[in-house]
């Protein structure tokens, strides 16, 4: 098999199994393989793909790796995403919130949101909530009190 072929198929799943550990690191190597299929595809020898493979690497783990960390994990950069328009909105909650089992979703403007009680009740399906605080893509409600 020839060796873009590889540098493609590897990226590919290694994107694949980003998905299932979202921490970056396997995108990063899986991405850095993809740009070496580029030199592979042209026909250059293994040393420049693996040339390639090494300088992308290296400007994705120090570039955009950290940026990435930040927003999968959710180090609470509500404002660089420009999440914050969501504090104070009301939502109704589609599944019921309940902290103890980790479940709970709620409705904002027409999106689905993971949710968590801010005061720690559970609150039933169907209730209107207001959000108070986001953290990724999670939000934390407290019952809207009219």
């Amino acid at each position: 098999m020839e060796y873009a072929y590889i540098w493609l198929i590897a990226g590919i799943v290694l994107l694949i199994v980003e998905v299932f550990t979202a921490d970056f690191l396997f995108a990063s190597i899986g991405i850095s393989c993809l740009i070496a299929s580029i030199p592979a595809f042209i026909g250059f020898s293994l040393g420049v793909q693996i040339a390639t493979f090494a300088i992308a690497g290296i400007i994705i783990f120090a570039l955009v790796r950290p940026f990435a960390q930040k927003v999968i994990q959710g180090k609470n950069h509500a404002s660089e995403l420009g999440l914050n328009t969501l504090e104070n909105k009301r939502g109704t909650v589609t599944e019921e919130i309940n902290n103890a089992e980790n479940k709970g979703r709620v409705k904002i403007d027409g999106d689905l949101w993971r949710a968590y009680s801010e005061t720690g009740e559970n609150i039933e399906q169907g209730a209107s909530v207001i959000v108070k605080r986001i953290e990724s893509i999670t939000v934390f409600v407290e019952r809207e009190h009219q």
